[in-house]
């Protein structure tokens, strides 16, 4: 029953982030990175596990003064690793770095995770393949975890409660209208 309601979001969902043109995901986008780096804990921040933005996924803007790691799959989890100039795309057609080094993710102050919707209860829901969830698990007993932040457009958000016992919640969700938490 969840799994149904997941793929009936995430198709739904997916098709309504589809529909933006390139400049509304560019304005869109601004508004959450200004929203985004109001958060102390971004402005604390060194070290930023975030992604690659593909199918009009919000575009994090990259500051100097901060370390951005970017997630490699590797097995059913993901790694992160350093920004690199050099990245190839892998069989999901996300850029995934080269050449460069990986940090353990306790090392990471903060992650911005991708998604294609969102509920009051700050769950996401993904392209399905479980990664993120996958990755984090080890985090979701513990009360000094790095902090996941998702990064949404407002109107992304369902009250529908689909999320299951191996889905990890984010502490927040900004979006271009505010901040979920």
């Amino acid at each position: 029953m969840v799994q149904m309601s997941k793929i009936k979001i995430r198709k739904e969902f997916k098709q309504l982030r589809d529909n933006l043109c390139a400049e509304s995901v560019i304005s869109l986008s601004t508004a959450i990175n200004e929203n985004l780096i109001k958060q102390d804990e971004y402005m604390q921040a060194t070290k930023i596990g975030c992604y690659y933005p593909i199918n009009n996924e919000v575009i994090i803007k990259i500051k100097d003064d901060k370390e951005y790691y970017y997630p490699k799959i590797k097995g059913e989890k993901l790694v992160f690793y350093k920004h690199s100039k050099n990245f190839r795309t892998n069989q999901y057609g996300i850029k995934e770095p080269l050449d460069s080094k990986s940090l353990p993710l306790n090392e990471i102050d903060i992650f911005l995770v991708p998604l294609i919707a969102f509920n009051d209860e700050l769950f996401r829901v993904g392209y399905g393949g479980g990664f993120y969830d996958k990755t984090f698990s080890c985090f979701r007993e513990k009360d000094d975890r790095p902090l996941l932040i998702g990064l949404s457009y407002d109107f992304l958000k369902t009250n529908r409660h689909f999320q299951s016992l191996h889905d990890v919640r984010l502490n927040k969700v900004v979006t271009d209208k505010g901040v979920y938490v």
